[in-house]
């Protein structure tokens, strides 16, 4: 759906318009959330991410009725900000500052190593970066079978699609995703 499609849909009916952008955008809404907050989220906070998101993108798009704008971008960008609120608060970052000397001072175990740690880091954005640029549906698609084990018949109930449609646009995706995860870098033994 592009944006003029968009605001037409939301003159006509703006509860139609929610339904379609959501349809739309959901799996690449969710997506943004579960690569922000897999580490530190239940799949609950994940969806409570999702429908806060969307609460804040129907917010913002009812009340800016002149914006310009990329669609996908304004929906990204509400939803980065959401999750990334949503991480503060469960990774506990409240901004309270402790001493190195306090008793309290939470210590590394041993047997973590902040190197390993932060290339994986490094390499999960990286690769939600190279599934996002797969575009929708494909990259909620990907999403949903590689990081969630759905079905390809429970992902095409979810995205509206049929089940034989759902199984070609794996098999295409992860022929799309290999080539641009090789293109930066990334080997299967990388992934491992």
């Amino acid at each position: 759906m592009t944006d003029s499609e968009f605001k037409a849909l939301m003159l006509r009916s703006a509860e139609n318009a929610h339904r379609k952008l959501f349809d739309e955008y959901s799996g690449y809404v969710y997506s943004i959330c579960a690569n922000k907050l897999n580490d530190c989220g239940s799949k609950e906070d994940i969806e409570e991410c999702l429908s806060d998101s969307f609460a804040a993108i129907f917010r913002y798009f009812d009340s800016e009725s002149n914006r310009n704008g990329d669609l996908k971008g304004i929906i990204g960008t509400i939803t980065k900000r959401i999750a990334v609120d949503y991480f503060r608060k469960l990774s506990g970052k409240t901004g309270r500052t402790v001493s190195i000397d306090d008793e309290e001072f939470p210590t590394l175990s041993s047997d973590i190593r902040v190197d390993d740690e932060t290339e994986k880091a490094v390499l999960r954005e990286i690769i939600m970066d190279c599934i996002d640029r797969l575009g929708e549906p494909d990259s909620s698609i990907i999403v949903f079978y590689f990081f969630y084990g759905r079905t390809s018949w429970e992902i095409a109930k979810h995205l509206h699609m049929s089940d034989w449609t759902v199984q070609k646009r794996i098999s295409r995706a992860k022929k799309k995703l290999e080539k641009l995860l090789c293109d930066a870098g990334i080997t299967g033994e990388d992934i491992r």
